[in-house]
């Protein structure tokens, strides 16, 4: 803590720790999510909390122990003298009257009067916020309200309601003919440890032909995602909402064909923070496809049926890794 205590210094144009000083200052850093917080005690030598203060940033730790160092010098010269000024041996003790000064010679001026007032010692401080220090814009130091007495004066960060948008690769089995692979788009908000957000995603599947017959497939879905986040780990809930599209080579045979794909799911995953804003995760997905594809070949009678070319399987599945950034 060499740079909290060179910046106390500053401020207070003294260094004003020592070791067997009657008052004792303790200092908490702690990160929360994208927040570092900082909680700071001043307590007596019989330990009672005298004052105490906190609040957080979302920028670097430097810039929060700068803050921290101002509030603590703020709060020390706004402090009254701890020890109180002890009358010298010639005043006599407070409230014993003193014996009348000597009368001097005519002609001669008499002793001048003691400039020395007794001094009241000081009350213990109250244990209420005093006013909040933190860096101005101009290098000034400028106050915040304090809060009622027993309550904190900062806000958790982690109840802090947050936007978020993420952009990620996904590969899916099960929705298209064979293997798909794509781009998921999202977009969402989060509050403490539950988010709620809404992707799209786009997947093109890797296989060119079904039994034989040259084919593109396309999908593409949207999703409503609520879920639940720890320190690393989340679990999900999901409803799904899309088309796949079939695109024949031979439009003799099959037309462009559009079929709706209705599915709901769960996801497991883990996310880790790259910085204070930015953030990376991976997925796996199960989605229980409720209304499913059928790929049948085109006849020209309607009598006979056309032979069943695909089926959407009850069950599909999807793999993901993406970066969200927070705001």
């Amino acid at each position: 803590m060499s740079f909290l205590r060179a910046e106390v210094a500053r401020v207070a144009g003294e260094d004003p720790f020592r070791i067997d000083a009657p008052i004792l200052i303790s200092v908490m850093l702690e990160r929360h999510e994208a927040e570092l917080v900082a909680s700071l005690a001043l307590r007596d030598s019989q330990g009672a909390t005298r004052w105490a203060d906190g609040f957080s940033t979302s920028s670097a730790c430097e810039v929060l122990v700068a803050g921290v160092g101002l509030a603590i010098a703020a709060r020390l010269l706004g402090m009254p003298e701890r020890v109180p000024q002890e009358p010298s041996p010639s005043e006599p003790p407070q409230g014993v009257p003193g014996p009348p000064p000597a009368e001097a010679p005519q002609g001669l001026p008499g002793p001048p009067p003691s400039a020395h007032a007794p001094q009241d010692r000081p009350g213990p401080l109250p244990p209420t916020h005093a006013p909040r220090a933190v860096p101005g814009p101009s290098g000034s130091v400028a106050t915040e309200p304090s809060t009622s007495s027993g309550e904190q004066a900062m806000a958790d960060p982690s109840r802090q309601l947050r936007f978020e948008a993420g952009l990620g690769a996904t590969v899916g089995l099960g929705i298209t003919p064979g293997v798909a692979a794509g781009t998921t788009l999202a977009l969402g908000v989060r509050w403490s440890d539950w988010s709620l957000a809404v992707e799209g995603r786009g997947l093109v599947s890797l296989s060119t032909e079904v039994e034989g017959m040259p084919l593109e497939t396309v999908a593409f879905t949207a999703a409503t995602v609520g879920c639940l986040r720890g320190r690393h780990l989340f679990g999900c809930g999901l409803a799904t909402l899309g088309a796949v599209q079939f695109v024949p080579e031979d439009s003799l045979n099959m037309r462009v064909r559009r079929k709706t794909l209705v599915g709901v799911g769960a996801r497991l995953g883990s996310a880790w923070r790259l910085s204070d804003r930015w953030s990376v995760h991976g997925h796996a997905e199960a989605i229980w496809i409720v209304e499913g594809v059928l790929l049948r070949r085109q006849v020209d009678h309607a009598a006979t049926s056309a032979p069943l070319y695909w089926k959407s399987p009850p069950l599909g599945a999807a793999l993901g890794l993406g970066v969200t950034a927070s705001y």
